[in-house]
């Protein structure tokens, strides 16, 4: 009876012990490294007529586009990934352009700017992000 005991003791101890050791973290890269395939892509040429491209794509997106001023940064490589939910793989490499749009009210005053980030890709835009900084966006320095 005491050496069924002990081995129900020692059986209950080592499943008590190997429950409590962590998993490990899988190796999902969080940030490119220099040399990372992302960094040596083709990107494809920076757009051409960025300025009219986004001026006509907020034509019919946002009230009194007519009267709105823009402020456009210059082009510049970006890719944007999943979420790590969806496996944190790359789904767009391009271009980025950093916008101001700033409208005025009803009553004539202007409001303040919003930031957007227009992704293009072989000079059509992919898509219009609001804000400055996306945590799913990656911008490449030159």
């Amino acid at each position: 009876m005491k050496q069924i005991a002990k081995y129900a003791t020692a059986v209950a101890v080592t499943f008590l012990i190997t429950g409590c050791i962590p998993q490990p973290k899988p190796n999902i890269p969080t940030t490119p490294q220099i040399g990372d395939p992302i960094h040596n892509a083709d990107y494809g040429y920076p757009p051409s007529n960025y300025q009219q491209s986004i001026r006509s794509y907020f034509s019919n997106r946002i009230n009194r586009s007519e009267l709105a001023n823009y402020q456009f940064s210059k082009p510049q490589r970006a890719y944007k990934r999943n979420g790590l939910a969806y496996g944190g793989d790359v789904t767009w490499k391009g271009w980025l352009v950093d916008v101001s749009i700033a409208v005025p009210n009803k009553a004539g005053r202007m409001m303040p700017a919003k930031p957007y980030m227009v992704l293009f890709t072989q000079s059509v835009i992919v898509e219009a992000i609001l804000g400055s900084d996306h945590q799913l966006v990656t911008r490449v320095g030159q």
